[in-house]
């Protein structure tokens, strides 16, 4: 005999299956029923039970009383979105690729949540929001998503625990200013870490998402402590900033930030390194070896370099500062002369070029690095 608990689990289970099966840009209706699924409301309060063989449209037409008005104004929003994607400038990427990919992992992961018995609360939204949009991040670079293709994948993912259509574009727009806190910055690098783990077949990484859920919550939990040995701080600042805002627009910016950060981003996580904040024109980071992050940050030059021979409107350049030391660590954040120094030394870098402390180098004794003197 199953108990109600294991029944429950099979009907959600059996509902986000169906997900797979309509993997290619799901719709209004699907999205209504998979809302109700992973919030679990499809047993209460009355709601229907999908059947089996029905697909998440036509559960969701024995509901449709319930909200027809919104239903409409959704598949209308829908339609026209698709007309204007057609005519979108950037070129498109494999979005079919990500989405398979995304839900693939979201339908593990969720079941892990409810096989936790971790119910999402109003408080963990947000939080939730940043893991998936870190999830997002990934698909995004590895299947070259144009802009509009991310905001549309936004709208599909986080329709799934329960947010509604404007939550997308409004985190589509934000996310680069919510990075800037570290708590919100660690939240989307659980949701880029589990997906790249679960894309090489870690199966352990669908329990990343209910684990970073508690620690949303519980945040003094999740701070690192004391760090064992020297910590490698890294700055980048992009070059020009304010003048490509002036001369290209708030848009012409923030595709500038967007370049900056796709690479510096691809170079930490292939290096080990940890992105401790944004600060804005650039991103903060730390490595427990130094070699690592100077690997890292040559990778980062070389991918400006390769951005910029794709000429793109508005070209990209920056210097990068790299510092090692026993900084204060709190709250996930490092304060202290080293963050200080490290700072100072990124911006006397030269553009497009690497400044380290000297204790850096003498760190790196040893590796296939070749520094140049620079003076005191």
């Amino acid at each position: 005999m199953f108990d109600l608990g294991t029944i429950f689990i099979f009907l959600i289970t059996f509902g986000l299956s169906s997900v797979l099966l309509a993997m290619f840009f799901l719709t209004p209706a699907d999205m209504l029923v998979l809302r109700r699924i992973v919030l679990g409301t499809a047993n209460r309060g009355g709601a229907a039970t999908p059947q089996a063989g029905a697909t998440p449209a036509r559960a969701a037409a024995a509901e449709a009383a319930e909200e027809p008005a919104a239903d409409e104004a959704a598949a209308d929003e829908a339609t026209e979105e698709g007309a204007a994607e057609e005519q979108a400038d950037q070129p498109a990427g494999d979005a079919q690729g990500a989405m398979a990919k995304l839900m693939k992992f979201l339908e593990a992961s969720i079941s892990d949540l409810i096989a936790q018995k971790v119910n999402l609360t109003t408080t963990d939204k947000f939080g939730a929001n940043l893991f998936l949009a870190g999830a997002c991040e990934v698909v995004r670079n590895e299947n070259r998503l144009n802009d509009k293709q991310l905001v549309e994948l936004l709208e599909k993912v986080l329709a799934l625990i329960g947010n509604k259509r404007e939550v997308a574009h409004r985190l589509a727009d934000k996310y680069e200013e919510y990075l800037l806190e570290p708590q919100y910055i660690r939240m989307f690098q659980a949701g880029t870490a589990a997906l790249d783990r679960f894309a090489t077949g870690d199966q352990k990484a669908i329990k990343e998402f209910a684990k970073a859920i508690l620690e949303w919550r519980n945040p003094k939990a999740a701070q690192s402590g004391k760090a064992q040995g020297p910590i490698t701080v890294l700055f980048t600042d992009i070059v020009g900033s304010t003048k490509a805002t002036q001369q290209f627009g708030d848009e012409g910016g923030q595709q500038l930030v967007r370049a900056h950060n796709a690479i510096v981003r691809t170079a930490l996580k292939d290096h080990a390194g940890i992105e401790v904040k944004h600060t804005g024109d650039g991103i903060m980071a730390r490595f427990g070896q130094a070699s690592n992050a100077v690997e890292a940050s040559l990778q980062m030059i070389k991918g400006v370099a390769d951005h910029n021979k794709t000429k793109p409107p508005v070209t990209l350049h920056m210097r990068i500062g790299i510092n090692a030391g026993e900084p204060i660590v709190e709250d996930n954040d490092l304060f202290g002369s080293t963050v200080q120094m490290a700072a100072r030394i990124c911006d006397a870098a030269e553009t497009d070029h690497v400044l380290v402390s000297n204790i850096v180098r003498e760190l790196c004794h040893g590796k296939a690095v070749t520094f140049r003197e620079a003076g005191k």
